[in-house]
């Protein structure tokens, strides 16, 4: 009988990962939708590790708009951890959505985002998972299309044999273009070709099928249209940035994520024009949201989320004309609530001192700032339009403010550097951290970041040479010799991965084989360093005879280039003017600030003069008015799990009060850490008036009981809970209305004196095995045998004066006596086949977990597989076990 891929997942794969919680699902504020009932299923796939892909904001827009559709289903995937990879092939589990764990065969469409050259060997492990043919020539109507976007999607030769289709620029409005050709091609069973012949047609879509390559005479491969596809495909934007695209409700995942907090973009584009910077060319015209726009989605997001910090996004989000009125009316509304706000790209000579000195209130930490040279020269070479002066001005006002260090993030190989503009990199930060002295800020850190310049498509530095990798090795060796003595810290990228970057950001199709043969040789994740197979990329390169320092050479700025199939927002014509600027060091002033038309070929351009509209006064009530009310439960009606009425029993009049909640199965993979985030976030969602700790990064008070396990599941977990005030509602009512799905309030008890904490009153648990079919058939035991032996084996381990249990860690195994902490166990026939209840003190150094038990018990199976859920938490009184309400009518013992 085959077993289905859901239960597959949670019983077989999810006990034998190391991070779990990638692959769970469960966000709050996922959409409830069925792919069933819907016309177009499309998976989001993020070709790298869930806490990556999910911080990524583009996909949650996309996700949201397309589930906004009436007659479209979305659901993300992101690429397994390898450890998950080889069980899922060990254990025959394709490709599967993190949001209902549908395998992939069941949708329409898989869209990859594609931000980063080191994720291609990722895209073609999930195709290969998904069971779909790599190359886009072998795949019909009766697989998934795959199209991808994302930042690399403006170079998108390299990976052209693999994607049916590329989305460029933007995808608010082009992907409903894509949705509606999918659908009528599934109602009138269109072809492949069919669909894709369609497809190329819609603006900002790139069809690589419908394109032969022809070799220059410089050597590139570059591609040529078929009769019917356009010559050029221009890139997609949206006019304004409207709140329709924004998530009212954005997802909040149970595991913890690079960026976990409240990402609100409050602009889309930049007009500064840093010559290396990529995603300021690609991604014009500047397009501001109205303060009054970005007050209501912080708003709202926290009501929704519970999040504990806000992150307003932007290539620079200093440069919006109402950051100042945003900052000041956001940090006045987020003060009582402890949420923190934050401003993750600030250009170093504009950081007005009213927005540091609010920033720097709510939250004591770094400030970062991006010189990106160190001399003066080489910051006009790359048109970072600020002096020295204004980036010390800017360290010292953050000092003064109360920031504790300035991350500083620097760039070597550019054009045109010499040693002398490495050294100044070191010299800048060493006046960086004697600026925050002279302001009087003695323990102020500075942590200088220097990256390999990659030239990217685009850009006016596109056709530069990039620095070879022995002579990059030899200018990071300039910096560290340059950083000896000083009092900064130096951070710096290998020249490895900037190889790599280097060749596919600028390569044509023949690099295809070059990734394929890459990923049959094992190459996976290689954006993370433990997982960076650069010897192998080296012998690839060799097998199929390219040269791959060839592919960072000086290109002529009058041959044709194999990304010149996509048109950017900014014309060649602008961007090779740009490029002979920067040969003569001449900068180009910011047309937004001079209010002057630089003709950099943006069509419909809103900056310009005789467009430009101020926009209007944020409306703080108006703002207010719109806000949705809370769905909370009634107030003060429910009863406590021992029927006491909510107002009764000092209720009414506690702020202290202790807490028994369930675990589910759906969160027994959850980490207590993310865990006691959940609850931080479920109770700020509540709209409890919390208390809080004391300091600079202050904390709900309050304290768990012992950690449970991973893996475990549990109907009797506690915590207690103070609050500023006395709360007036029902707890479990209130608090069971915002939990995530696996979480809920069984029980309260107000805590009308002083207690010990949870942890010094606690002295053991209760645990009850279940014995899924898969662990009998592994450890070899039939059901009928399954309670006769447990009974032996258990009598025969109780009866042991000494109980060895080997406990194996990452890095070591450690023994101990477990004998002491085996309070009692039996198996029993109350649920078939059998169960084992266990009853295990917490001793110190010494306690057993379950899991310890059964693999003495049973050490034929593996212990992660069975079913274990905690029954009880207890303390001994008189030969009973208490558990914890009932402890707080306990005389309390010493």
């Amino acid at each position: 009988m085959t077993v289905p891929v859901r239960e597959l997942i949670e019983h077989q794969l999810l006990p034998r990962v190391s991070k779990p919680n990638r692959y769970l699902g469960h966000a709050t504020g996922e959409p409830a939708k069925s792919l069933d009932a819907a016309e177009v299923r499309v998976m989001i796939a993020f070709p790298d590790a869930y806490e990556i892909g999910l911080s990524n904001l583009g996909i949650r827009i996309l996700h949201h708009v397309l589930n906004a559709r009436a007659d479209t289903a979305c659901e993300f995937a992101f690429a397994p951890w390898p450890d998950a990879e080889a069980e899922m092939r060990r254990l025959g589990i394709p490709l599967f959505s993190q949001d209902s764990h549908a395998p992939a065969s069941r949708f329409d469409v898989l869209g990859f985002s594609l931000q980063y050259e080191l994720q291609y060997t990722n895209v073609l492990m999930m195709l290969e998972l998904a069971g779909l043919p790599l190359k886009s020539v072998a795949r019909d109507a009766r697989h998934p299309l795959i199209i991808a976007g994302g930042a690399q999607a403006f170079s998108p030769e390299p990976m052209a044999e693999f994607i049916d289709a590329f989305v460029i620029g933007d995808g608010e409005e082009v992907i409903h273009r894509v949705v509606d050709l999918v659908k009528q091609g599934k109602r009138e069973c269109w072809s492949r070709p069919t669909l894709l012949r369609r497809l190329a047609h819609v603006p900002g879509t790139y069809v690589p099928s419908g394109y032969d390559t022809e070799t220059t005479a410089e050597g590139w491969q570059v591609p040529r249209a078929r009769p019917g596809f356009p010559e050029r495909v221009w890139s997609a934007y949206v006019k304004e940035l409207k709140a329709e695209y924004y998530p009212p409700m954005p997802l909040v995942p149970v595991g913890e994520i690079t960026h976990d907090r409240l990402s609100v973009e409050v602009m889309r584009g930049c007009t500064r024009g840093c010559r290396f910077c990529q995603a300021g060319m690609i991604n014009r015209p500047v397009r501001e949201k109205p303060a009054q726009q970005v007050v209501a989605e912080v708003l709202r997001g926290l009501q929704g989320t519970g999040l504990e910090e806000v992150s307003l996004i932007s290539l620079s989000t200093t440069d919006h004309t109402q950051i100042v009125e945003q900052v000041n009316t956001l940090a006045d509304l987020l003060c009582p609530s402890r949420v923190q706000l934050s401003l993750p790209s600030t250009r170093p000579d504009n950081v007005p001192v009213d927005v540091a000195r609010r920033i720097a209130a709510q939250k004591k930490g770094t400030i970062t700032l991006a010189p990106e040279a160190g001399s003066q020269r080489m910051r006009d070479v790359i048109n970072k339009n600020h002096t020295e002066a204004e980036l010390l001005a800017s360290v010292a006002t953050a000092a003064r403010e109360g920031y504790t260090g300035a991350k500083l993030y620097f760039m070597c190989g550019l054009p045109t550097e010499t040693d002398d503009d490495l050294r100044a990199i070191l010299s800048l930060g060493h006046k960086a951290w004697q600026a925050a002295r002279d302001a009087g800020h003695t323990s102020f850190r500075v942590t200088v970041s220097v990256s390999p310049h990659v030239p990217k498509p685009h850009t006016p530095f596109a056709w530069a040479a990039q620095v070879d990798t022995p002579e990059l090795n030899r200018r990071l060796g300039v910096l560290r010799d340059a950083v000896k003595g000083r009092p900064i810290t130096l951070k710096y990228r290998d020249a490895e991965t900037s190889l790599l970057e280097g060749v596919f950001t600028r390569g044509d199709r023949r690099l295809g084989a070059v990734i394929e043969s890459a990923y049959r040789r094992g190459c996976r994740f290689d954006a993370w360093s433990e997982h960076l197979r650069f010897a192998t990329w080296l012998d690839v390169f060799a097998s199929q005879r390219i040269d791959p320092e060839r592919y960072l050479i000086e290109r002529d700025v009058e041959a044709e280039q194999p990304w010149d199939v996509v048109q950017s927002p900014v014309t060649k014509k602008f961007l090779v003017r740009d490029k002979r600027r920067a040969d003569q060091a001449a900068i180009l002033d910011d047309c937004r600030l001079e209010d002057v038309c630089f003709s950099c070929g943006v069509v419909d351009c809103n900056q310009r003069p005789w467009v430009k509209q101020p926009h209007p006064k944020l409306d703080l009530e108006q703002v207010l008015a719109t806000l949705p009310a809370p769905a909370f439960g009634r107030r003060a009606r429910a009863t406590g799990r021992n029927g006491a009425s909510a107002t009764a029993g000092g209720v009414a009049t506690s702020t202290r009060f202790r807490l028994e909640f369930e675990k589910g199965a759906a969160m027994r993979f959850l980490s207590h850490l993310d865990l006691m985030r959940g609850w931080e976030r479920a109770l700020r969602r509540s709209g409890l008036s919390l208390a809080f700790t004391q300091g600079h990064h202050p904390h709900i008070k309050m304290s768990f009981g012992p950690p449970l396990p991973l893996g475990f599941r549990s109907r009797a977990e506690v915590f207690d809970l103070e609050l500023s005030r006395p709360p007036g509602v029902d707890l479990a009512e209130r608090l069971n209305a915002v939990l995530p799905t696996g979480l809920r309030v069984t029980g309260f008890q107000p805590i009308l004196y002083k207690t010990p904490s949870l942890m010094s009153q606690l002295e053991g648990a209760s645990y009850r095995v279940r014995f899924p079919a898969s662990y009998l058939a592994e450890a070899g035991i039939g059901p009928g045998q399954l309670h006769s032996q447990l009974h032996e084996r258990a009598a025969s381990l109780l009866a042991r004066d000494v109980v060895i249990v080997r406990r194996k860690s990452e890095d070591r195994t450690r023994e101990f006596d477990a004998r002491p902490s085996i309070a009692a166990m039996h198996a029993s026939l109350e649920e078939a086949p059998a169960v084992l209840d266990l009853h295990l003190r917490f001793t110190l150094r010494s306690s057993a977990r379950p899991d310890d038990v059964l693999g003495l018990l049973v050490p034929e199976a593996d212990p992660r597989t069975v079913d274990v859920e905690r029954t009880a938490l207890w303390a001994e009184r008189g030969g009973e076990r208490w558990e914890p309400l009932r402890l707080l009518a306990a005389p309390q013992v010493a």
